[in-house]
């Protein structure tokens, strides 16, 4: 029986506890669908479509608590909003279904595309564990804390386990599907495998010209679409108007982007004589900019000026992966360091999102490792909870969630 079945059983949820589990499992879906299309496994799409059930039956229960809890006009305001962030989460989920299917009924994808996922910022990678690996015996949860990864998904004796327990222990043979930052990859290879395993460069893929402009704009969508969702649920967390309309430029980029791939891709369609490689890249390209769609559609409940209830809050703190800003003081230890020196993402596995520059007073997507980090820049992160806390002792102050006005 698959995990999604399993957590049916469990005895009934509060609100708090919906909100949680619909913002872990439409994350946890578009991870797997992702993983899918890169390493061609049917079961990851047909795990997505099970968790999808569970998705449909967690918003029919956030409906109906809503409408059992809602007391004044005030709280139906505040309510709703939830709803209707809750409402876009499950359209991520619906994306999710959308790219699964793209391996489960075998439209595909040209073989090029699935060796370039270094070129996304939060990479997904699979390997098995060898029988000389140091990892053996190591514990999941340790792992992770130690290579700065997050293990999605493993698969030992034959069957898949999608979130596995922090107190596993690894065995030869296990194969992990893991995400984190690609700062962390090398890292986790050297870990599990004792070596780093060079990617491909993109010379090498020897690709005609027409498929690789296709892929270079899907690539880039891909990262679009996850720092739209990451940049939604920022927006919302510290109610942060500023935030809530860089969506709004991210999704109008990407709509740019969505026109160009179409004209490439009907380019493409002029040298190629596998239609279901173009039915592939076309639903991808629609399924990523519905993700950036759905964002909007959260970010909006901020732009809106209806205020957000506390149970929301309170539900993205019991997130798997949650989501931290904090402002550079000059007495910290991050201040003159590079994104690579302070080791967050390759030590710590926490993702910067976005800085928003004190000099500039602009925000900076997915920042480089050469980027430096100065007193007064925010910097907005998402990482587990344990690792978040610990970098709280890095620096002078955390804002709280909700804070309304200039970061």
């Amino acid at each position: 029986m698959s995990k999604a079945s399993k957590q049916r059983r469990r005895k009934p949820l509060n609100l708090k506890d919906i909100i949680t589990h619909m913002k872990d499992t439409s994350e946890l879906m578009l991870d797997l669908a992702f993983s899918t299309i890169l390493f061609e496994e049917d079961y990851f799409a047909e795990e997505v479509l099970e968790l999808e059930e569970k998705m449909t039956e967690l918003c029919f229960k956030a409906r109906e608590v809503v409408m059992l809890a809602s007391r004044g006009i005030k709280e139906v305001e505040s309510l709703s909003a939830v709803l209707q962030i809750i409402q876009a989460a499950e359209k991520v989920s619906n994306a999710a279904v959308d790219i699964a299917t793209i391996e489960l009924r075998d439209i595909g994808l040209p073989k090029a595309f699935f060796k370039t996922m270094h070129l996304i910022e939060e990479t997904i990678t699979s390997l098995v564990v060898p029988e000389n690996s140091a990892g053996i015996g190591k514990q999941l949860d340790y792992v992770e804390r130690e290579t700065g990864m997050q293990i999605i998904t493993m698969k030992r004796d034959g069957q898949w386990l999608i979130k596995p327990e922090g107190k596993i222990a690894l065995k030869a043979g296990d194969r992990l599907i893991a995400k984190g930052p690609f700062e962390a990859l090398s890292n986790f290879e050297v870990f599990i495998l004792g070596k780093h395993v060079m990617v491909p460069s993109v010379s090498e893929l020897m690709e005609p010209e027409s498929q690789r402009k296709i892929r270079e704009i899907l690539v880039e969508m891909m990262n679009l679409s996850q720092l739209s969702v990451d940049l939604a649920y920022s927006s919302a967390i510290f109610y942060n108007r500023e935030i809530a309309g860089e969506v709004s430029k991210v999704e109008e980029r990407m709509d740019h982007m969505q026109e160009a791939v179409e004209h490439e891709i009907l380019l493409f369609a002029k040298v190629t004589d596998n239609v279901k490689l173009l039915r592939g890249l076309l639903r991808l390209a629609w399924a990523l900019e519905s993700i950036t769609d759905a964002s909007v559609e959260m970010a909006s409940v901020v732009q809106s000026g209806v205020a957000l209830h506390p149970v929301f809050i309170s539900a993205m703190e019991e997130s798997d992966e949650v989501i931290s800003k904090i402002e550079v003081k000059p007495d910290s230890r991050l201040d003159g360091l590079t994104v690579m020196e302070c080791g967050l993402q390759s030590d710590m596995g926490i993702q910067i999102v976005t800085i928003r520059k004190a000099r500039m007073g602009k925000w900076e997507y997915h920042p480089k490792g050469d980027t430096r980090i100065e007193a007064g820049d925010v910097l907005i992160m998402k990482g587990s909870k344990e690792a978040i806390s610990s970098l709280i002792g890095l620096t002078t102050t955390e804002s709280t969630p909700n804070e309304s006005g200039q970061v």
